[in-house]
């Protein structure tokens, strides 16, 4: 009972802290090594499991199926042996001749142990069990064992080696796996030793949580630095991005929106009238006069003060509505929302304060404005053409006035 105690206790830390790699259904989140790491992991806890039952058949001398388990055991056994070398020459990425023989030699080793294993059935030259139930041991188990303590030395030296022409933090890793492989060759000698004390299962049980601590462990934290640093890149280049659109969107004289902008955003209320989702929207054409006048006379820098001002007093009107220059005197404010349920009284508004500004020489905008009708519009640029004649026509009134 003793011996199947601590099997038990082995199988639950194995599941307890291997349940992440252990649940993946989907082979596809795995990296290869992973992928053969699991594997292993799943013959480890095959072994635990025919460990377990050894311990309480042997106690309880069921001599059948005993026997049958122990078959079992040492085949999981060898097989967790083959699948620990696949594993260690997959995580090294160390493809020359000798991992090739090291591979075949431990795959030449698995079926043999099978084949003798069958042997056994009929010759007891690995074990055997008497007529009283009492587990004995023959020369092959020990053969057996030798040579899988040579197969995880001649591993552990290897992946020391390899560690040398590592950097860190892999370096660590390396010599850890290499640790494993120390550990198991000295806990099968013993086990070879005292056939009746599962120190066989310790290994295991040391080993693996050695991998998870400081492989896998460590495997996660450097992942979580990388994509740390690749979502800090990532916004890094939505700022500049964002930055350079901006850029690209806005008028350098003004710091409104740009022509660039007005196209993309007429383009996706377009989109919105193909579809339905606009009924009520409204547009508003400024042009400056006398600008080129201001120029001529004045200067271009006297000209744009004069560009600047005209914006300032369209935006402080229609605050909140998107305003566009859309070429060197002309601007658009497209109204929605509160400015298009007050847009006559916004209308009035502006032509009073250019009427002030007229009468004292001051900056004079002609505008013209125009709604978007869903029985007899089909597109936003005829709202945008009867704005644009409007616009024209209080150009003419106020040079007349």
């Amino acid at each position: 009972m003793y011996y199947s105690s601590f099997g038990i206790l082995a199988l639950l830390i194995l599941l307890i802290t291997n349940y992440d790699i252990l649940k993946k259904s989907n082979k596809n989140t795995l990296s290869s090594p992973a992928i053969l790491y699991r594997q292993f992991l799943f013959s480890v806890m095959a072994y635990y499991i025919t460990d377990i039952l050894w311990g309480f058949l042997a106690s309880f001398k069921i001599k059948t199926f005993a026997y049958i388990d122990t078959q079992i055991y040492f085949a999981v056994m060898v097989l967790s042996v083959f699948l620990w070398g696949r594993y260690v020459i997959a995580y090294l990425e160390e493809k020359n001749l000798f991992t090739r023989i090291l591979y075949y030699t431990s795959l030449t080793i698995f079926v043999l142990v099978l084949v003798v294993l069958v042997v056994n059935l009929f010759i007891p030259i690995v074990f055997y069990f008497d007529e009283e139930g009492n587990y004995h041991t023959s020369p092959a188990r020990y053969i057996n064992l030798t040579v899988q303590l040579l197969l995880f030395f001649i591993m552990t030296v290897y992946t020391i080696y390899i560690s040398t022409k590592r950097d860190r933090p892999v370096k660590s890793r390396y010599r850890t796996i290499g640790l494993f492989g120390l550990a198991m060759t000295i806990f099968i000698a013993l086990q070879a030793i005292y056939p009746f004390l599962p120190f066989y299962a310790m290994g295991f049980m040391l080993g693996t949580c050695l991998l998870h601590t400081f492989v896998l462990e460590d495997e996660k934290e450097e992942h979580r630095k990388k994509l740390e640093a690749l979502i800090k890149k990532e916004e890094l280049q939505e700022r500049e991005l964002g930055m350079v659109r901006h850029m690209a969107y806005t008028d350098s004289l003004t710091g409104i929106r740009n022509k660039a902008a007005y196209i993309e955003d007429i383009s996706l209320i377009e989109q919105k009238i193909n579809s339905g989702k606009i009924q009520k929207i409204g547009i508003v054409v400024f042009d400056l006069n006398s600008l080129k006048t201001i120029n001529d006379t004045k200067g271009h820098d006297a000209g744009d003060e004069y560009i600047k001002n005209a914006c300032h007093i369209i935006c402080e009107r229609f605050k909140h509505s998107p305003v566009y220059r859309i070429g060197g005197d002309e601007f658009v404010a497209i109204l929605e929302g509160e400015d298009y349920e007050k847009r006559k009284e916004l209308l009035t508004d502006f032509s009073r304060i250019i009427d002030e500004e007229k009468t004292h020489n001051g900056i004079v905008i002609a505008s013209g404005s125009s709604t978007f009708h869903p029985d007899k519009d089909n597109s936003f640029m005829r709202v945008f053409e009867r704005a644009d004649r409007q616009m024209y026509k209080c150009k003419k009134l106020l040079k007349e006035r």
